[in-house]
């Protein structure tokens, strides 16, 4: 199979790379080059890119994410624009979009697959701008995802950001309690969702699927478990009154026969063992 990742230099383009190596893989990229023996496109060259791909991966993005804030025209042109130009150039392709769960309204327990939408943000706005976008194409599948964590991701993120806390001062501070809720999916885990989508997508047309993992840990579980594997201490520090974020995607697993093998204690430890090198 012939399969293009748009983003495919980011942190889950990467991870697709070596799972798809039995495939015919090809990339998108900010400027024309070769990752190993995979050759990467240019995206502001779509014009001129010939190919027919029998699946196309949209896993670009401006993404805004811990501190990290982005004008709106960027979010447009990236998340909006670029994936419009990718849609209409490669109509007859299977489509798989990777979305975001901040799609959601929060303001319930627990959110499934078909929870109301009420985006979060600009960024998420513009995320299901894209969603709309893709679901011209009736040969899609749309992957939200919680907060996606592994080695190689965003610095600017609080697993990251207590891990370099706990290495650097051996204190992590904690906002408020601690107690905020949030959902936390390896990579290795999207990986393989999207890789089970490929192998099923003639009966996943036009399904929304939701990428989390099983249980919600807490700010201050998180800072726990990385101080299991680090020297130092907690210190709670100013409020957080934001919302917990919990989940429920037995439709999703069910749907693709899938449970993680994922354990967070081992992917926090060997992410602070690889932080330690680097």
């Amino acid at each position: 199979m012939k399969i293009l990742i748009t983003g495919i230099k980011g942190f889950l383009g990467i991870n697709l790379i070596e799972r798809l190596d039995k495939h015919e893989v090809f990339g998108l990229g900010t400027k024309e080059e070769t990752i190993g023996k995979i050759q990467v496109f240019n995206s502001n060259d779509l014009d001129k890119l010939d190919q027919d791909f029998d699946l196309v991966i949209i896993s670009h993005a401006a993404v805004e994410s811990g501190t990290t804030t982005l004008s709106n025209e960027s979010l447009f042109n990236v998340n909006v624009s670029l994936t419009e130009r990718i849609i209409y150039k490669f109509k007859n392709a299977f489509i798989i979009y990777i979305s975001t769960t901040s799609v959601y309204d929060f303001n319930f327990d627990f959110i499934t697959e078909t929870s109301n939408i009420n985006p979060q943000s600009n960024y998420s706005l513009s995320k299901l701008w894209g969603e709309k976008i893709v679901s011209i194409n009736k040969k899609t599948v749309i992957l939200r995802l919680s907060s996606m964590y592994g080695i190689g991701m965003k610095e600017n993120t609080l697993i990251p950001n207590y891990v370099n806390q706990a290495l650097n001062s051996g204190i992590i501070e904690v906002w408020g309690k601690g107690d905020r809720l949030q959902n936390y999916v390896h990579v290795d885990d999207v990986v393989q969702y999207i890789d089970l989508i490929i192998q099923n997508k003639e009966n996943l047309y036009g399904k929304i699927l939701l990428g989390v993992s099983k249980k919600q840990y807490s700010n201050l579980e998180i800072a726990n478990i990385i101080l299991n594997y680090t020297k130092g201490k907690i210190k709670f520090v100013n409020e957080d009154n934001s919302k917990s974020f919990c989940y429920n995607n037995n439709y999703t697993r069910n749907l693709l026969n899938w449970e993680s093998q994922v354990e967070i204690e081992d992917r926090l430890k060997k992410y602070i063992e690889w932080k330690k090198k680097y």
